[in-house]
């Protein structure tokens, strides 16, 4: 009885041995999208989706769904960090598989519906995820944010979330600058249900603007022409481009310049009309001078001789002119300033000599003065001499000097004394007087 005993005793031991150790193993749930599903709303699940997460060798498309959940848990910022710390292979592996379903968690139904909390989230997600794609999941984003975008209200959508739509559209560029300019044209078109036209909004204004596209920027300047019964229109189109390429106060960077360029001699249109707004004038002659050399040149000289009702407007072309082309404008600028005119030397000055040091070409300066020396116009020779004194051009005080016989009155140099009594007025000094002085002072 007792030797009958043994052998079952054993088995009963290696039994429960046996029963043990599978206890455990049957405790761990292998991973699958059904188990990824009820961990979403299981008391341990977010650790286990964590590890799902980051789990190196498990199917990438069973990660992918693992940070998504993760991320309409609000778990965005541990799904960026981890993303970045990837390996790049297996981050590419798992965001060609993630971007879907962003998209799919971002998605808006309704054109005027208000994106909610996790639509947000996924669109801010999929364009925080764009730098690390590579090309093709990055092409798959561009299309997934631009149909975001332009999908429906875009006033709403743009101000929804981390990331502005203007942000979002300085990124992507002048492809996604193309649909939102149908859904202005759109816009424009379509009366509201009332039978009213609808407002053309700021932010769709900026959005246009920071495209990066030239047919958006003809569209801005269309609109700055209409007249829909908006006063506030010229001024929210007009500002709307400064704040896209000259300004855009830290957001992004401004756009590309190549989008104004065609449209610089309209601009200046703009700005020569004095019926405008001085605030009008000033964004449009900023967005000439932002669109670069050669183009910002032309318009901004052919505003110094235009007759204007501000006669300060000729400082304007002056200054940006210079400002536009540094010493390579000199000798057109300073030969476009009519001779006809009387001029206050603090304020020719203040346009062209005085403002010098800002350019910081010293040399192309003294060279492009040296060259004004010559010229036929007593407004371009005053230039030059006072140009050459304020650089210290001290090889030049011969060739300065050689101008002391210049009777050229400097009409207007000490401004208007009309106010002053004639026995108190000074006498202005000769083109020569000027070139006497200067040329002492150089040796």
């Amino acid at each position: 009885m007792i030797t009958a005993a043994v052998p079952k005793l054993r088995i009963v031991i290696a039994l429960a041995v046996a029963l043990g150790a599978a206890g455990p193993l049957a405790g761990c749930e292998k991973t699958s999208h059904e188990s990824i599903a009820k961990w979403e709303t299981s008391k341990k699940g977010l650790a286990k989706l964590k590890e799902a997460f980051t789990d190196a060798s498990l199917d990438p498309d069973l990660s992918a769904h693992a940070a998504e959940v993760l991320l309409r848990k609000l778990e965005d910022a541990y799904v960026r960090s981890t993303l970045e710390t990837m390996s790049p292979e297996r981050r590419d592996k798992v965001l060609a598989r993630l971007a879907p379903r962003l998209w799919a968690m971002a998605r808006i139904e309704g054109e005027m519906a208000a994106p909610t909390q996790n639509q947000q989230l996924a669109k801010d997600t999929l364009y925080d995820l764009r730098r690390w794609a590579d090309p093709a999941t990055r092409e798959l984003i561009d299309g997934y944010l631009t149909d975001w975008l332009t999908g429906g209200y875009y006033e709403g959508r743009a101000e929804a979330g981390r990331h502005t739509g203007a942000q979002i559209l300085r990124t992507l560029g002048p492809r996604a600058g193309e649909r939102l300019i149908a859904e202005a044209n759109r816009i424009i078109a379509t009366p509201d249900q009332a039978g009213r036209r609808r407002k053309i909004g700021d932010q769709l204004l900026l959005g246009l603007a920071v495209s990066g596209s030239p047919d958006a920027v003809k569209l801005v300047l269309d609109i700055f022409a209409m007249d829909r019964g908006d006063r506030t229109l010229p001024d929210r189109a007009m500002a709307a481009l400064y704040r896209g390429y000259v300004d855009p106060g830290g957001l992004h960077p401004p756009a590309e310049p190549a989008a104004l360029q065609p449209h610089v001699a309209r601009l200046a249109e703009i700005a020569r009309d004095d019926g405008n707004p001085t605030q009008i004038a000033n964004d449009a002659v900023a967005l000439i001078r932002a669109a670069g050399m050669p183009h910002c040149l032309p318009p901004l000289v052919s505003m110094i001789g235009h007759p204007h009702r501000d006669p300060r407007f000729l400082w304007v072309g002056v200054n940006n002119a210079l400002r536009c082309g540094g010493a390579s404008a000199l000798a057109q600028v300073a030969e476009a300033i009519p001779t006809t005119g009387s001029y206050d030397v603090e304020m020719i000055g203040g346009s062209t000599w005085q403002s010098f040091g800002s350019l910081g070409q010293r040399d192309g300066l003294i060279e492009a003065s040296r060259g004004l020396l010559s010229s036929r116009s007593w407004v371009a020779r005053w230039i030059a001499v006072e140009s050459l004194g304020a650089l210290s051009a001290k090889d030049d005080a011969d060739r300065v000097a050689a101008l002391a016989k210049d009777k050229a009155r400097l009409v207007g140099y000490w401004g208007d004394q009309t106010q002053v009594p004639k026995a108190d007025r000074k006498a202005e000094p000769t083109l020569g007087q000027r070139a006497a002085e200067i040329a002492k002072s150089l040796r």
